[in-house]
């Protein structure tokens, strides 16, 4: 390969890179979100989370997760960055637990649709891949807007309070610079893209935007995964819960528990 080839490719290289930084057409955001668990279990979610907590297991009064979400002209998509934080020490001495979701493990991926308001949420049920669609803001029952603003990863975001179904307030910080509509809580929101979410249970900050080039293939809906409707979405959660609490059952207080928390992004 000759040098002049070698500075070509790298001219190209960087010009690329430098074109998706000026018009922050594609790239990542990085999310962390930190979870209260002392609020979560005060409701009725908290319950059910004691209900299924084996003795001897004290749980910790924060758990950390890192999400992300890349996107490019075309679309966007919110996945897992890090492994959810492990809290098999936190004073559980009969053995390890993890943190799941009703509907299967905890690494869903989201997909969002540039000129829509749908969303496409991708995950696995006893090891098969389903696909579900829902509405952008499904869980939003009202919406006040502020003028109040935050900047956040180098952003100026607006402020709107967020009235969900059952009644809870949510504070989300939104922006429009970025030309699409995706949120780390895509129930929740519809407009712009959201760098901030914080309530009573949780915070969910962006921390940093890196613009890279993304490729539409990794935003691409899994092929071989069966969509799913809403009703046989249903029944397949019915299912698990009734499989796990069993598992409970059978399982008492041994190791490999597992905790149950309801709801979805």
């Amino acid at each position: 390969m000759s040098k002049q080839f070698l500075v070509l490719v790298t001219f190209c290289l960087v010009f690329t890179s430098y074109v998706f930084a000026q018009q922050k057409t594609s790239g990542v955001i990085y999310y962390t979100q930190v979870i209260d668990t002392r609020a979560m279990r005060q409701g009725a979610e908290g319950q059910q989370q004691r209900a299924a907590r084996p003795n001897g297991f004290t749980m910790p009064d924060k758990i950390t997760n890192k999400m992300e979400i890349i996107y490019n002209a075309n679309g966007a998509k919110l996945q897992r960055s890090e492994a959810e934080e492990d809290i098999s020490q936190a004073g559980n001495a009969e053995g390890s637990m993890r943190m799941t979701r009703f509907g299967g493990n905890s690494d869903r991926e989201v997909f969002f649709h540039q000129g829509g308001k749908k969303v496409t949420e991708s995950f696995e049920m006893n090891d098969e891949p389903f696909l579900l669609e829902k509405q952008l803001g499904s869980n939003s029952a009202d919406a006040v807007k502020s003028d109040e603003t935050r900047k956040i990863a180098g952003f100026d975001c607006k402020k709107a309070v967020i009235k969900d179904k059952n009644g809870s307030e949510t504070t989300v910080w939104y922006t429009s610079d970025l030309g699409f509509s995706a949120s780390p809580v895509p129930a929740l929101w519809t407009e712009g893209v959201v760098l901030g979410v914080e309530n009573q249970r949780m915070n969910f900050f962006a921390t940093e935007i890196e613009y890279i080039r993304i490729k539409d293939s990794e935003l691409a809906l899994p092929k071989k995964a069966k969509l799913l409707t809403e009703e046989e979405y249903a029944a397949k959660q019915a299912e698990f819960r009734k499989r796990m609490q069993e598992q409970f059952r059978n399982r008492g207080g041994n190791s490999n528990q597992v905790i149950i928390r309801e709801g979805g992004n």
